[in-house]
């Protein structure tokens, strides 16, 4: 018997509103490679919620099934909120109780950042100026520096995920600076496949999204192949 995924099945945590991820990633991963989600419950995106969210964090450990490869805690802001060392001790309580590796949204996007040598970076968010500021201190964190910012102001989950490629464009652009060398969109719900491929051609610098980094990283921990992979830019996945 030979189960679904034969080349990695990841398991994603995903905010209970979270409309983007698993579309894009289905549609985006190479063949045999499958996701396996459970949600849990995120009121609003306010640094309050989000840390309340990641106490239902080990009843969705339990319904997640048992052969996975690799399991992804999928929320930028759930996993910047309260710092490295509090995002660390999350992942570790986790991997404890799964026994699999347990990666974050954020990690995946600090690996990005690392290999496209970005350390001055503009960044795009649908959030408020609260949470871009806690976000910035935790790339700070890891020697990348935002050098302008923008913020949508937004906390609903559901309004996130329904931005237009239009509307999260103007705000990317918006946020471009000469003294960035790159640019990261920030949050799993903003639809970001095909977007980015359109942004670095125009801006003529790598993008990368919380999507983009994270299937990146995920199968790059997964031993498959990233080189090929089309829809999240081309500065990322050619890499390799």
């Amino acid at each position: 018997m030979v189960l679904y995924g034969e080349k990695a099945r990841i398991g994603l945590i995903l905010p209970h509103e979270d409309y983007t991820t698993e579309y894009e990633f289905n549609k985006l991963a190479p063949l045999d490679v499958a996701f396996y989600a459970t949600r849990i419950k995120l009121k609003s995106v306010t640094k309050e919620d989000l840390v309340k969210m990641s106490e239902e964090v080990q009843i969705a450990v339990d319904r997640l099934p048992p052969k996975l490869n690799l399991l992804v805690y999928h929320c930028t802001s759930g996993t910047f909120v309260m710092g490295p060392e509090w995002e660390r001790e999350l992942l570790d309580e986790i991997k404890v109780k799964i026994g699999v590796k347990t990666i974050s949204t954020m990690q995946s996007v600090i690996e990005a950042l690392k290999k496209l040598n970005l350390k001055n970076i503009s960044l795009a968010t649908p959030y408020t100026e609260t949470l871009n500021k806690l976000e910035i201190n935790y790339l700070a964190g890891f020697n990348v520096k935002v050098v302008k910012d923008i913020g949508l102001s937004i906390t609903n989950t559901e309004a996130m995920c329904a931005l237009e490629h239009e509307e999260i464009s103007k705000a990317v652009e918006e946020a471009d600076s000469p003294l960035s060398n790159g640019l990261f969109i920030s949050c799993t719900g903003l639809k970001t496949m095909g977007l980015i491929d359109e942004l670095e051609g125009k801006l003529n610098k790598p993008v990368v999204s919380s999507n983009s980094a994270t299937l990146w990283h995920a199968l790059k921990l997964c031993n498959v192949p990233t080189k090929g992979v089309t829809g999240y830019g081309k500065s990322l996945f050619t890499t390799d």
